[in-house]
């Protein structure tokens, strides 16, 4: 090994020691559901049949599939209801019948998802009674590196990573990058990310019998963009506004969205003549168009309140929100639809969906028409200078400062080449070349 990585892994040891990020501890009282103690013993020849939801299936449709008598289907689906609205059975979620070798009813398990199993299962008095567990999850923090090829999208799933990453990723960047257009290949990014499993992962046993089940938080991210690099570091600047921060304690937050919407392309800029494509005259084009499938969904770009919802000839259904800083207006026009709820005066919070795409009024496809005013003059969203939401409070400038120091190293050991770290909770550190290191 090389004595420049040799010097890498004996930093990160020590940092290891120190490092204030790692899975958070469970609170056993809020994690594992209390229910009902079930004292039904093991009973010898039973038999556990599995099955899936399917589209129009009820719990009384499942158990009569299985021939369980009626008045046992009454009681189970009565105590079923205890702990779990039966109305919101979903396709492909699962379920365990077990039958005793004479055909009663042993247990009904359901499992909408891996982490919760709702059960209906007899006491020894042989009584129904229903429970509800959370199952226990095992949480490693892990280090993910990669290049862009083609798009940010393919460069995660090449990664066997998941949409669900990307969509974080590009959440934490989104007043910085659009990542529809400013990628470039060539771009690096990297993330330190929690993630749980059902089981303690091995991740160099080459059958692991754990499964990976959810992501967490992403603890640390960077992305340099044609040779400039954002760092975007997690940390609880107060006790109900975690977030992300620069190296150096300035909020990624802004004040506006860059874009409002996931979009394709930008099919007409902001233009003081621009030949319109119905009326083909040579009129101003004061915003800017964004070309995306209709219905897809419209976020407010920042925080404020709804002074205009309507319909006109030429934008279509449109919405106007002017924000907590009154000289800036924000127009959304050619809605297909708006979302349920909106009307004049109602408050929006920055991302939440106002409406959704569509190519109402004067308009030749879906598109999403987005108008940026300044004291009621028309501006180019495109170079608005965006302001930072509220930096680290100086009560934690020291504490940020150490998760700082920290989160900057781990990202950096991955400038090592074949040098991925993987954390787990126990601060052990493995390498890719199958040793481990334990402070």
């Amino acid at each position: 090994m090389k004595e420049k990585t040799k010097i890498m892994i004996r930093v990160l040891v020590i940092i290891a020691t120190a490092i204030l990020f790692s899975c958070e501890p469970v609170d056993e009282s809020q994690y594992r559901a209390q229910s009902v103690e079930l004292f039904h013993k093991d009973i010898a020849n039973t038999f556990k049949y599995y099955g899936r939801i399917k589209r129009g299936d009820t719990i009384e449709s499942i158990l009569r599939q299985h021939d369980i008598d009626n008045p046992t289907r009454h009681e189970i689906i009565t105590q079923l209801k205890k702990v779990y609205d039966v109305r919101y059975l979903k396709p492909n979620e699962t379920y365990t019948i077990e039958i005793d070798s004479v055909d009663h009813f042993v247990s009904f398990v359901y499992q909408p998802d891996v982490e919760h199993e709702y059960i209906v299962a007899r006491n020894d008095s042989g009584v129904l009674y229903a429970s509800s567990q959370t199952i226990d999850l095992e949480c490693s923090i892990e280090s993910i590196k990669g290049t862009i090829q083609t798009n940010l999208y393919d460069a995660i799933l090449a990664k066997k990573e998941t949409p669900e990453l990307l969509i974080a990723f590009s959440d934490i960047f989104q007043w910085d990058i659009d990542f529809f257009v400013d990628p470039r290949v060539g771009d690096e990014f990297k993330i330190i990310v929690e993630k749980y499993y059902n089981g303690s992962p091995d991740f160099f046993a080459p059958k692991s019998t754990s499964k990976f089940v959810k992501y967490g938080k992403i603890l640390a991210a960077s992305y340099r963009l044609q040779g400039k690099e954002l760092t975007a570091i997690y940390f609880h600047n107060s006790p109900r506004s975690p977030g992300y921060y620069t190296p150096t304690g300035e909020s990624f937050q802004k004040t506006f969205l860059k874009s409002p919407l996931n979009y394709r392309r930008i099919s007409s800029h902001f233009s003081k003549a621009r030949k319109h494509p119905i009326l083909k005259i040579v009129r101003p084009h004061y915003g800017i168009d964004f070309a995306a499938p209709q219905g897809t969904p419209v976020s407010s770009a920042a925080d404020g309140v709804i002074i205009k919802k309507a319909y006109e000839k030429g934008i279509g259904n449109y919405i106007k929100i002017q924000h907590n800083n009154p000289r800036f207006v924000t127009l959304y026009g050619h809605l297909s639809r708006f979302a349920r709820g909106m009307a004049v005066g109602v408050r929006v919070k920055q991302k939440q969906v106002i409406g959704y795409v569509g190519k109402t009024g004067l308009a030749t496809g879906p598109h999403l028409h987005y108008t940026f005013y300044d004291n009621g003059k028309p501006i180019d969203p495109l170079k608005i200078k965006n302001t930072s939401g509220d930096p680290i409070l100086p009560v934690n400038r020291e504490e940020f400062q150490r998760v700082s120091a920290s989160m900057m190293d781990f990202l950096q050991a991955l400038d090592y080449q074949d040098l991925p770290v993987v954390l787990i909770p126990s601060h052990r550190i493995y390498f890719n070349d199958n040793s481990a290191i334990k402070p």
